[in-house]
């Protein structure tokens, strides 16, 4: 099953920034980025020998 992040929320998300505007298209791709910094992140954690993702593996993810 896969979560996504609500459309609105991604918009006040991007408003919140500084956007002027959004288009309706962002919310797909930013839930596509999450999916895929999360599937790093696990694959992070496994490859340390933990279950448990940390905010390390997150960042390992965004920086790298």
């Amino acid at each position: 099953m896969a979560v996504k992040l609500p459309k609105a929320t991604v918009i006040k998300l991007f408003k919140d920034a500084g956007a002027a505007r959004v288009s309706g298209d962002v919310a797909e791709v930013v839930n596509k980025i999450v999916v895929e910094i999360a599937k790093g992140a696990v694959k992070s954690a496994k490859a340390a020998g933990r279950k448990t993702v940390s905010a390390d593996d997150l960042r390992l993810v965004v920086v790298s």
